[in-house]
């Protein structure tokens, strides 16, 4: 098995809904210790009828600019990002739209699904198409040909952010895959060897929400334990 690829192919390990409860110093410090370390911020029109998960948009601005961010987009405001009025959603955002790598769209199950998506605001910006359809995974690959692929990936979660368990199972395509539903600290290690095991997959990620909250709150010490156990992982299969 070639080392090198198995390395590469493991891009992000991401933790969705930082919240208006969570230690940002702490979440630096993460952050240093862990380079792979993702954090996602959710959003939307509403945030604030959707429960702790869904941080204050004001509070962007206090994210460290050394966190690597990606902001899940819901609802109508996904929608207007995804045909291009980008404009809508920085104005949402007071202007901080820059401050994130990726962004994700939660776009693939609505009715007025766009038939192909714009390119972001920022060339250094990734568009992330959410869906809980691995048979959906190349609904956009008109849009990834006519692009550059490494700027269009799909988050497959059958979960929703729900942290049921789903069974994995391996996908291609031509831009980098994501996959979630119900990974936690006790099944993450299991989850990644599955994934790291099978070199015929290209470039990855993994994602959890409701697996890394405590009373529905962002917890810390969750996120740890799952770092520490992919550091474990890695290095049980030789890659540093």
């Amino acid at each position: 098995m070639n080392e090198k690829r198995i390395k590469l192919r493991l891009k992000h390990i991401t933790f969705t809904g930082v919240d208006a409860k969570t230690n940002l110093k702490v979440l630096d410090k993460i952050q240093k210790k862990y380079p792979m370390a993702e954090f996602g911020v959710l959003t939307s029109y509403h945030w604030y009828e959707n429960g702790n998960r869904y941080l204050d948009p004001s509070m962007i601005g206090n994210l460290g600019d050394n966190l690597n961010l990606a902001l899940h987009v819901c609802g109508k405001l996904a929608h207007n990002a995804a045909t291009g009025r980008w404009g809508t959603l920085d104005l949402h955002l007071d202007g901080q739209l820059n401050k994130f790598r990726r962004i994700q769209l939660n776009i693939a199950e609505r009715e007025d699904n766009p038939k192909r998506v714009c390119l972001p605001m920022y060339s250094f910006q990734e568009i992330v198409i959410q869906t809980k359809n691995s048979d959906k995974l190349d609904i956009y690959k008109e849009t990834v040909n006519m692009y550059n692929s490494k700027q269009f990936s799909t988050l497959i979660d059958a979960s929703g952010g729900c942290g049921i368990d789903t069974p994995l199972k391996v996908c291609h395509s031509k831009g980098k895959i994501g996959y979630a539903g119900g990974i936690n600290p006790d099944n993450v290690a299991d989850k990644l060897r599955f994934l790291l095991k099978n070199i015929s997959m290209g470039e990855f990620w993994i994602d959890m929400e409701s697996g890394v909250r405590t009373d529905d709150w962002f917890d810390i010490d969750k996120v740890e334990d799952v770092l520490k156990t992919c550091r474990m992982v890695l290095d049980e299969m030789d890659i540093k």
